[in-house]
């Protein structure tokens, strides 16, 4: 093998491997600072109010939580936002507690301006399995465009990846031999 092909190997090994690098700092960085969360949490898909989910999983029908409804642009704590179908959802939302559930009463309801959660997870069952039934990623609807983000991520990475192997063998002489397939 010529130092030519050497060279045009080690360089062709380090431009894609710093381009896989950029690409997977990139997608951890996304992850990181909430972009995806964001992405995933995206608009309200009814009418009512945007919670954190998580914030409220301990209550019970003794002992229930209350949230104090406002017109936060972040959700901290035991608050809730008033959202109509299609709005942004406020930045720590992970569910909606619908109006259609504050009218039941049954596990949540409205007093005042607070929301009253005294039953946050039931076990439901549908078509034979049961399942937990919490207000965690219920009422959003995501943002159409993070599942081609992730596809076309993952192509980039994978095109990154490959030329990255082939710079690799090129560098060090490496001759590999394809696979003929013969069809019958």
């Amino acid at each position: 093998m010529s130092a030519e092909q050497r060279k045009s190997g080690a360089f062709k090994f380090t431009f894609w491997t710093f381009l896989a690098l950029l690409l997977i700092y990139y997608a951890w960085h996304s992850y990181s600072s909430g972009q995806m969360i964001n992405w995933y949490y995206w608009e309200a898909a009814a009418d009512g109010y945007a919670v954190n989910a998580n914030t409220f999983k301990e209550a019970t029908k003794e002992k229930p939580m209350i949230l104090e409804i406002g017109p936060h642009a972040e959700i901290t704590g035991l608050q809730a936002v008033p959202v109509k179908k299609g709005e942004r959802l406020p930045i720590g939302c992970n569910g909606i507690i619908s109006k259609k559930e504050l009218e039941e009463g049954k596990r949540v309801k409205l007093e005042d301006d607070r929301i009253v959660v005294m039953v946050p997870m039931q076990v439901k069952e549908a078509k034979g399995f049961k399942y937990k039934d919490t207000y965690k990623h219920k009422g959003i609807k995501t943002n159409p465009w993070s599942g081609a983000w992730n596809v076309a991520w993952v192509l980039a990475l994978g095109v990154c990846l490959g030329y990255s192997a082939e710079g690799f063998t090129d560098l060090f002489g490496l001759k590999l031999k394809k696979i003929e397939h013969y069809g019958h």
